[in-house]
């Protein structure tokens, strides 16, 4: 009963209603055909306790009996069919037509007789009502009950806003299929909730650090213009000092104006479009090459570029050569004495490593560095913005960032992964 109930539950809504609809068909026809047996042998046997013998001889020329028999007697003539007069046990000869024995049946056998007859009709009716009751009845609470259950209890805890659940239903049939969409729902609603939700947090962070870091060059400008105010008029501020003061006051201005044009760089990223064009890696990497090289070269710092693959890929090469730029332009400030950068390509995705030989990322870096303006020492003059940048423009290149150290414990290790297409083999 289990395995067939097991079936049942595994088979598509159509069949199932099927197969329990033929059964409950064949169980009913089976029924209605023991109830029309039973009222029909129950009026044959009222039938056979009546018996109305004949009132006189037979003249044997009336004619064949088996044909046709007219029997006179008490004024009256009896006409019979074929098989209507048979013999009793005693020789005597007797209507079994369907109208005497009717007429001389008792009235409570009469009653009997007339019950079957209405039992024979009535009670199939029943059955198929019953039937078509329990087969419905069957297959809602097999197939339809449970499923249905589920997603009114999901539709009714996700319009509270209630997304931290699962639905678990073992069946394959189409009401299978709609709660684990409806569940699939749920987990991508509960993901866009959690991102909105860090989103909403890392604005609200991005706000306070913004608030923090206008405060310095704004307390800066605040305490100049009160020393000018203050001891200008008095003329205790010779040319030289004033042309100082002014000069300071110029350079947090400056800073101000870095600071605010790095927080409106970083929020019109959203809206930055992704052109993908045709790009030979070979030249691509070749020219960063020279660029990072010469940038390094100044500051003692070797620039090591690996093997490229001699592929053509469909990428963006501006959002790209500012992820790296941004990459190496951090390296730089670590880097001891050596920056290396490596290209591969697998399966769609373009994988770019960039290692330096500095003292590597702090355990709260390896958390918090692609974050906006997070830095671990605020007294210098990084926003800390590049790899929050570089973390958002891989995003939109289908891609990731991925912040670690290198394995021999020396050095930060930094590894985009973005998604290009191979256009085609080799440089055209």
């Amino acid at each position: 009963m289990g395995k067939l109930k097991s079936r049942l539950l595994s088979m598509p809504l159509k069949r199932a209603f099927t197969l329990l609809l033929l059964a409950m068909a064949l169980l009913v026809a089976g029924l209605s055909a023991l109830v029309i047996s039973g009222c029909m042998s129950i009026q044959q046997q009222l039938l056979d306790q009546v018996k109305v013998p004949l009132a006189s001889i037979v003249d044997p020329a009336l004619g064949d009996l088996e044909t046709k028999s007219e029997v006179t007697g008490s004024q009256q003539m009896i006409l019979a069919e074929d098989g209507q007069i048979e013999t009793d046990e005693n020789g005597e000869l007797i209507v079994v037509t369907l109208e005497h024995r009717m007429e001389n049946m008792s009235a409570q056998d009469r009653f009997y007789y007339y019950t079957a007859g209405v039992l024979e009709i009535l009670l199939p009716c029943l059955f198929f009502a019953v039937g078509s009751c329990l087969c419905a009845w069957g297959f809602y609470s097999m197939k339809l009950k449970k499923p249905l259950d589920l997603l009114l209890n999901a539709a009714e805890r996700i319009s509270k806003n209630e997304l931290d659940f699962t639905m678990e239903y073992e069946s394959v049939d189409e009401m299978g299929r709609l709660v684990r969409a409806m569940d699939a729902m749920r987990s991508e609603l509960s993901k866009s909730h959690r991102e909105m939700w860090d989103m909403m947090e890392e604005r609200r962070k991005l706000n306070a650090s913004i608030a923090h870091d206008l405060r310095t060059p704004l307390t800066v400008m605040k305490g100049y213009t009160e020393y000018l105010t203050r001891n200008l008029p008095a003329g205790r501020v010779d040319e030289g000092k004033l042309m100082e003061t002014v000069g300071n006051l110029s350079l947090a201005a400056e800073r101000m104006e870095s600071y605010v044009n790095q927080v409106r760089d970083l929020q019109a990223l959203d809206a930055v479009p992704v052109e993908r064009k045709s790009a030979y890696l070979a030249d691509f990497f070749g020219q960063l090459k020279t660029a990072y090289t010469s940038l390094a070269a100044p500051q003692g710092i070797r620039f090591e570029m690996g093997e490229v693959p001699a592929l053509t890929l469909l990428l963006d090469e501006k959002l790209l050569s500012r992820i790296l730029d941004n990459i190496v332009s951090n390296a730089l400030r670590f880097a001891k004495s050596k920056i290396s950068m490596e290209a591969a390509w697998q399966d769609g995705l373009l994988t770019v490593t960039v290692n330096d030989d500095g003292s590597g990322f702090s355990e709260k870096a390896l958390e918090s560095a692609a974050k906006p303006f997070y830095k671990e020492n605020r007294q210098n003059d990084h926003y800390g913005l590049g790899l929050s940048i570089c973390d958002t423009l891989c995003r939109k290149l289908d891609g990731k960032l991925t912040l670690k150290n290198n394995d021999d414990g020396g050095g930060a290790c930094v590894e985009i992964s973005i998604r290009a297409e191979i256009e085609r083999q080799g440089k055209s």
